[in-house]
């Protein structure tokens, strides 16, 4: 329920009189602030200080404008008296002005003539300097030209004696006639580059040019008024200027030019930036405005007109709201805009001949600098108007707090109560001590109220506490709903939004929604209802039940609705438990045969036609006689569930959701209604194609017959699925494997139909309330493949938690791989690779991460770890609990869950139950091991028995023959040499025990020397040629060495390859083929990568059987009548190749063949020569001593020694060895040959007694160790005691000669 529990605020004196008073101020200040907006202020105020700006470079621009054409341009009313003085000069000589321009001697008699006029000029003028230029008709061209240029340097002074003045161009004559120092850069005459070559130059051709164009122009009008610019042209500190010229005419012809210069630093001096910012935040600037409305800068002076300077050669103005002011296009100071006032200047009349005369004066000022102030008055005046309202409303609170005191103490006496009462003082006020008075006398009736009140609530508190219930009061007048008695929704709710409803509609379950409503809004004055309710705070719906009586006000009217709300969810859940139990099957959940019947009669009912199914699934029974009755359980349970999830997806797809019931053990009926022949064939042979995926009837022993039968309005229910059995008992008697139609049976096999009853189900009884460890036990505790068993509990675990998969991987230790010995994923999806390689130091890093608890966390992130994924099967992304599993302490595997989250293990008993679960799977797994490795070893032992029978029957038997009287010596010899191959076989077969002992201990190490692989390779195929010749096998060699000599070692190498191709001849057939392919692959640094490949066309290995031929004491045949050898060969190969840091892969087809190839990287070897061989030394003379306690071993060694040429001397222990020593001179013998185990005192023991004596003999004789002990141990045990070699027994003649010469060489 939505609604809210209200509380009506009243409001008190204070605020009655606080509020108006504040509001009244509130709307003053709004008044005040809305004229101040209203009328612009802020707007006015800047507009303002635009106008002062404006001002203020309006009276600059009167200034300079004066100074320009009153003082500095009043120059040109000279050109008369020039040209006076020209005419006068002219007359004195005689001459034409032509003449007198072509005498250079002429020219400067008259500038010395007009020099001094000139000098009075630039004193009367204010100006820095003052030219004059002599000029003619064909003056444009390049040239140098008379004239001279005066400069002053200081313009406010005119001292009588031109201390002041520079001569920048005129002759020397001048400057010493008048005393004038000469510049820096003063040249005699004037460099002109050519008219419009050069803009330094245009003060001089521009009034030239205009002066020939207009000549009878007046002079007034021919002023021209230069860009800035440099005499010197670019030398270093060049004097800036501008200049005013004007052209010097006689009749007509321009024969000079005349003209003043104003320094950029005078006229700087005029752009005070000061005046406008006494920050120098601002700036003047003397430009000229381009026809495209573009202003050019000339000479600035302040920050803002540099800024603008450097901003580029021309800039813009933007129009703003201010109509003085304009804004400068694209540049800024600070990220503030630069404002500006433009005042032009008239400096030219309207008829002159040139250019760029529109020259105005510039005045620039940021913008905050502009109107900041304004800006911070009109914010003053805010601040002002918000300090004066927040002044007033304090003074308001406090008055208006005085005047309510005595009303407030009076409130706080009657919240007090009584006793509050009693302190109250009179306020000599009237109304509040009349107020006083009648609240005592209420005061003291509601005590005696509350008093009664009291008990009868104690009375309702103590109902209450003993019931579960649900208590409410609806009042039908205000629609308030009062609950008490729920942990969050008790209070009081405004229900007025639901009519005449007390519960929100949206909290009942909608089916149940109708009839609660209508319930609740009956007339009467009883109310029951049972419906499902959710209220806001519960995450589900639960079963209630309403009862209400209606209660009436004394008047007689229905005033107010009261009863109880009571949850009876737990009832509703025992009615259905109890429903569904009594309707359906406790194993596959779907319905028994009389509830299926019941619903089935319904749907038809409405729809009658469709096609009735019949599932019958043959061999269940016999699996659980066989397996268990909990085996087969848990094959109907996820049968049931397939059934069922089949037939949701149809009636979500069709609308037409199948009905499914159990009929009996081994048998299930579909009612299809609606479907027809077409329909339902394919979908029952979907269904069957899942099951049968599911369980596989060579695993599971169970296979899938259906039968169908078409209904038609009036055909009896029963009668159909009568008719379906038949159709399946024909299809299942008659071999078939497909579907079939009762409508399809001949009519003469239709006259008897099976009878139809429901059957008594065998089941073991456990529902969803046991736990899976019981499920487990029950179902490993019985018979049957434990594969099957194991498929089977996969799947239930996945089910039980609703995980994403479930994977059982199993540890080989002796292959350094992972198997993937169990899988299962809800979305059907399963691994490729099920076989996992690692390393050594993946395993410890994934050991280390796996601890020693018994349930670990699996997340995504470690699942990106490969070590973690290796080891339990994962795919990237995919989470979980792992459940390690130990065989004695040793880690042998793990299952894993997938898509638990870890707060699931938080529960205790979760993570006792997986716990328990781990253990009773490793028990069974380690069980079944040890059931597969003693049937190995059986199976190894009886194998033994009869390879060594066999051999030792040849022994005894050719021993005996060869005894017997009469034989020849041909004879005898036949029997000799089948006597030692049979030894030699014996000797292998004792050979690979003792290397697979060596390798399960860890104590194989392989032993490096040079070799050659030619030759190595070149001595393998000799031993196998004979054995491949035997079958009429062609052996072939195909040898691709870049390499001859290698650094490996040769014994082990040489060990795999006659294993390989031992087996290679085995398993081929008569007139097959065996290739041994040896080849270099690559090189990686300073080893060699070398392929071996053994490839055959034998038998071949199926691909279930690959990994099982490495494993020890197991062969790939299953028939141990068809079984050769020990079964030792392969995994040992498999184990030596692992040592040399690589694997043997197998390549294999059934009934085409195998390869078996494996790559491992060698080192290059050093060329060696031959060692010296046994045969090249001679022992004539040689003595040796012979320690034996077995009499035929040491008359077998004293004859091998003897026809060599050595003279023996016997002993039969330790004891006597050392005696012998002791009794004998020094240097008797060369060498001892010492047994190990003997009576009295061992080798070892006899070895360190002769060593440790005095004689010097004693530390240097050779000693060899001749034992039937072969493991390195012994070896080292010898070579710790002083001895010099060791030779296992049997003894190899060839070594034993060998040996021996190389310790008395070394002697």
């Amino acid at each position: 329920m939505e609604s809210k529990c209200q509380r009506r605020k009243k409001t008190t004196i204070f605020r009655m009189f606080l509020i108006p008073l504040t509001a009244i101020m509130l709307i003053q200040s709004v008044v005040t602030i809305g004229t101040l907006v209203a009328k612009r202020i802020a707007g006015t105020l800047q507009e303002y200080s635009g106008s002062m700006m404006s001002r203020l470079v309006e009276n600059r621009k009167v200034i300079l404008q004066n100074d320009m054409n009153q003082r500095w341009a009043s120059v040109n009313e000279q050109e008369l008296a020039m040209t006076e003085a020209l005419q006068q000069f002219l007359d004195e000589e005689d001459m034409e002005l032509l003449e007198f321009l072509d005498s250079s001697e002429q020219k400067t008699r008259f500038m010395e003539l007009v020099f001094p006029d000139c000098l009075a000029m630039i004193q009367n003028s204010s100006t820095t300097g003052l030219f004059f230029l002599f000029t003619g008709d064909e003056w444009e061209m390049a040239g140098e030209y008379d004239g001279f240029f005066v400069r002053d340097s200081d313009p406010n002074k005119s001292p009588a004696n031109y201390s002041d003045l520079l001569l920048e161009r005129g002759s020397k004559t001048l400057s010493r006639q008048w005393d004038i120092p000469l510049d820096t850069n003063w040249t005699t005459r004037f460099h002109m580059a050519g008219e419009g070559k050069d803009a330094s130059e245009y003060s001089f051709y521009e009034p030239w040019r205009a002066g020939r164009e207009y000549g009878e122009a007046a002079t007034k009008d021919l002023g021209y008024w230069s860009f800035p610019f440099s005499l010197e042209k670019g030398a270093a500190g060049a004097y800036e200027m501008i200049t005013y010229s004007f052209p010097l005419r006689y009749e007509g012809t321009v024969y000079g030019v005349l003209g003043v210069e104003i320094s950029s630093k005078v006229l700087r001096s005029y752009l005070p930036a000061k005046e406008l910012n006494d920050a120098s935040q601002s700036g003047y600037m003397l430009a000229v405005e381009e026809e495209d409305g573009s202003y050019r800068p000339l000479i600035g002076e302040g920050l803002l007109s540099n800024t603008v300077h450097s901003a580029g050669d021309t800039f813009f103005l933007q129009e703003v709201g201010y109509s003085s002011l304009s804004k400068v296009a694209s540049v800024s100071q600070n990220g503030e805009g630069i404002y500006a006032v433009s005042c032009p200047l008239k400096l030219y009349s309207n008829n002159v001949p040139y250019e760029h005369t529109n020259w105005v004066l510039l005045g620039f000022d940021t913008e905050d600098d502009l109107f900041g102030m304004s800006r911070r008055l009109y914010l003053w005046v805010v601040a002002a108007v918000f300090g004066g309202l927040g002044f007033g409303i304090l003074g308001l609170y406090f008055m208006v707090r005085y005047l309510t005191r005595p009303v407030g103490r009076l409130m706080e006496c009657i919240s007090r109560g009584g006793a509050g009462l009693l302190d109250f003082k009179p306020s000599n006020i009237f109304e509040i001590d009349a107020l006083y008075d009648v609240v005592r006398d209420l005061t003291d009736r509601q005590k005696e109220a509350e008093n009664i009140l009291l008990e009868e609530k104690e009375r309702y508190r103590v109902a209450l506490e003993s019931s579960n219930d649900m208590f409410f009061s609806f009042n039908l007048e205000n629609h308030m709903l009062d609950i008490v008695n729920h942990k969050t929704m008790s209070g009081q709710w405004q229900c007025r939004e639901h009519g005449d409803n007390f519960i929100n509609p949206a909290c009942i379950y909608e089916a149940d929604r109708e009839d609660a409503l209508a319930a609740m809004c009956g007339q009467g004055d009883k109310l029951f209802a049972e419906l499902r309710l959710k209220w806001p705070e519960d995450s589900e719906y639960r079963w209630v039940a309403i009862t209400g009586n209606a209660v009436y006000d004394t008047d007689g009217n229905k005033r107010k609705l009261v009863g109880s709300i009571r949850n009876i969810q737990e009832q509703k859940e025992k009615e259905a438990r109890q429903l569904r139990e009594n309707e359906t099957d406790s194993v596959t959940g779907l319905y028994t045969f009389d509830a299926g019947i019941k619903y089935i009669k319904e749907r038809r009912g409405t729809l009658p036609e469709g096609v009735m199914a019949d599932l019958f699934f043959d061999g269940i029974r016999e699996t659980g006689a066989k397996c268990g009755i909990v085996f087969c359980d848990m094959i109907l349970e996820e049968t049931g569930g397939l059934i069922k999830r089949y037939c949701e997806k149809a009636g979500v797809e069709a609308r037409l959701q199948p009905l499914p019931l159990r009929l009996n053990n081994d048998e299930f009926v579909l009612w299809l209604g609606g479907f027809t022949r077409e329909e339902a064939v394919p979908f029952v042979e979907e269904l069957s194609f899942a099951i049968a995926q599911c369980f596989d009837p060579a695993l599971f022993g169970v296979e899938i017959y259906a039968g169908f039968a078409g209904a038609k309005a009036g055909y009896d229910t029963e009668e159909l699925i009568r008719m379906a059995r038949l159709a399946r008992g024909i299809s299942l008697s008659g071999g078939k494997e497909t579907e079939n139609f009762y409508e399809d049976i001949p009519a003469v096999k239709r006259k008897d139909l099976p009878a139809l009853q429901g059957k008594d189900i065998h089941s073991a009884g456990y529902g969803e309330d046991v736990g899976l460890v019981s499920v487990a036990l029950n179902l490993f505790g019985k018979g049957g493949g434990f594969a099957a068993q194991m498929m089977l509990m996969c799947r239930k675990i996945g089910r039980f938690y609703q995980a994403k998969g479930v994977l059982v991987s199993l540890l080989r230790p002796d292959f350094n791989s992972n198997y993937l010995n169990c899988q299962w994923r809800a979305d059907g999806s399963a691994s490729g690779e099920i076989v996992r390689k690692y390393k050594e130091e993946e395993k410890e890093a994934f050991y280390q991460w796996l601890g020693k608890k018994e349930v670990r966390c699996v997340s995504e992130r470690d699942s990106e770890n490969s070590a973690i994924r290796r080891f339990l099967c994962l795919e990237e992304g995919d989470f979980g609990v792992v459940l390690p599993m130990y065989d004695n302490g040793s880690y042998m595997g793990n299952i894993c869950i997938l898509g638990i989250l870890p707060d699931f293990l938080e529960d205790s008993e979760n993570y006792q139950e997986l716990a328990e679960l781990g253990r009773v799977v490793e028990s069974q797994l380690n069980q079944q091991q040890s059931d597969i490795a003693s049937k190995a070893k059986s199976e190894f032992l009886s194998r033994m028995s009869h390879e060594i029978r066999t051999p030792m029957n040849g022994i005894i038997g050719m021993t005996a023959i060869a005894l017997q009287q009469g034989q020849s010596g041909e004879r005898v010899t036949d029997c000799l040499q089948k006597i030692q191959s049979s030894s030699e076989y014996l000797l292998g077969l004792i050979n690979d025990i003792l290397d697979m002992s060596k390798i399960e201990s860890g104590k194989m190490k392989l032993e490096p020397c040079n070799f050659n692989m030619y030759e190595m390779l070149d001595t393998v195929g000799e031993l196998i040629a004979p054995q491949a010749a035997a079958k009429q096998i062609d052996f072939v060699k195909d040898i691709r060495l870049s390499h001859k000599w290698f650094l490996a070692d040769r014994m082990r190498i040489s060990q795999v390859l006659i294993n390989l191709l031992g087996n290679a001849v085995k398993f081929t057939p008569a007139r097959g083929k065996v290739v041994l392919l040896a080849e270099e692959v690559e090189s990686a640094g300073e080893r060699v990568r070398v392929s071996f490949a053994i490839s055959d066309t034998g038998v071949g290995i199926a691909k279930e059987d690959q990994e099982r031929v490495f494993r020890s004491f197991e062969q790939a045949s299953s028939n141990p009548s068809k079984q050769q050898g020990t079964g030792l060969g392969l995994s040992i190969s498999s184990r030596l190749v692992q040592l040399m840091g690589s694997n043997i892969q197998i390549e294999s087809e059934l009934g085409e063949g195998s390869t078996f190839r494996f790559l491992i990287p060698l080192k290059p070897g050093e060329d060696m020569e031959t060692e010296v061989s046994a045969e090249e030394v001679s022992f004539e003379g040689r003595r040796v001593l012979v320690v034996e306690d077995n009499e035929l071993n040491s008359e077998i060694a004293q004859c091998l020694l003897e026809e060599r040429g050595f003279e023996v001397s016997c002993v039969y222990n330790g004891a006597e060895a050392v005696d012998k020593i002791k009794n004998t001179q020094p240097g008797t013998y060369d060498v001892i040959l010492m047994d190990i185990m003997m009576p009295v005192m061992d080798g070892l023991a006899a070895t360190r007694a002769i060593r440790s004596m005095e004689r010097e003999d004693c530390h240097t004789i050779p000693i060899v160790a001749m034992s039937a002990n072969a493991f390195d141990d012994d070896l080292k045990k010898s070579v710790e005691c002083g001895m010099n070699g060791h030779l296992s027994k049997p003894v190899d003649v060839e070594k034993l000669y060998q040996t021996l010469a190389e310790v008395i060489l070394r002697k």
